[in-house]
């Protein structure tokens, strides 16, 4: 996949998740009811979608099978990106209107920059180490986002340790953080289809345990990926990264206060 691609579906995912939290938000409050936040979210993201026929017909280099915006099997994925984009607009939208605040105090613009800067760093092993070392085990991996987050979830984990309960105050950094890393995991996981592939083809992909990654990872030292274990490879590592998000997530919901 390429860049455009990997933000995106970073974008996407977080304006996914920015929803849901809103929804629940919505859910506890006495200001307003959820099926009137609903109504918002869909007319917003069904209005996105017009724009889609738009997109492909306007879209550089059509003739070339590689591009995203360019073949017939991207047209759901943009119809998905517009949906998720359009639908963010809609329960913003009804945020203005009713008046209810999202529970967190979600940041829209901190939170979208951090997946899509956590989407984008994998790639970053092109001008630090060179395209022939591209999609190497470092950087396609949980090891380098917990190298980089790492002080995070040891003075987290020391917290907890010494006071021997999850009630640790609320910190932003758990949420930011958290962000990151599903920003980064959902990298680890769009490089398990080829660049060119439809969101039929994706769904199918994604379901088959013996379906394989386009390619395997490069050899870095003695450590090497081969085509045939790049899925289980990647997978693994981007759940792993999921599983300490959504952590994260859970530990700063947890510790909001109660009004």
């Amino acid at each position: 996949m390429n860049k455009l691609s990997h933000m995106l579906f970073a974008f996407s995912l977080f304006f996914a998740i920015y929803s849901l939290i809103y929804a629940f938000s919505v859910w506890q409050s006495d200001l307003g009811t959820l099926m009137d936040m609903l109504s918002y979210f869909l007319v917003g993201g069904i209005a996105a979608t017009f724009l889609v026929p738009v997109l492909y017909y306007k879209a550089p280099h059509k003739g070339m099978r590689s591009r995203t915006t360019s073949n017939r099997g991207a047209v759901g994925a943009m119809t998905f990106i517009a949906f998720c984009f359009g639908s963010l607009g809609g329960t913003i939208v009804y945020q203005w209107i009713s008046g209810v605040p999202i529970v967190g105090n979600i940041s829209i613009f901190m939170g979208a920059l951090m997946t899509v800067v956590g989407a984008l760093m994998p790639d970053w092993d092109i001008p630090l180490m060179g395209i022939s070392r591209h999609r190497n085990v470092i950087f396609h991996s949980f090891l380098l986002p917990f190298v980089v987050v790492m002080g995070t979830l040891f003075n987290t984990a020391a917290k907890i340790a010494s006071s021997a309960t999850f009630s640790v105050g609320v910190h932003i950094e758990y949420y930011i953080t958290a962000l990151f890393l599903i920003g980064y995991a959902s990298h680890l996981y769009l490089d398990i289809f080829p660049s060119d592939a439809s969101p039929l083809e994706i769904i199918w992909r994604a379901a088959n345990p013996t379906d394989q990654a386009p390619t395997g990872l490069k050899r870095l030292g003695p450590i090497y990926i081969s085509k045939k274990r790049a899925r289980g490879w990647l997978v693994s590592n981007a759940t792993i990264l999921v599983i300490i998000a959504l952590a994260l997530l859970g530990l700063y919901f947890y510790n909001l206060p109660t009004s």
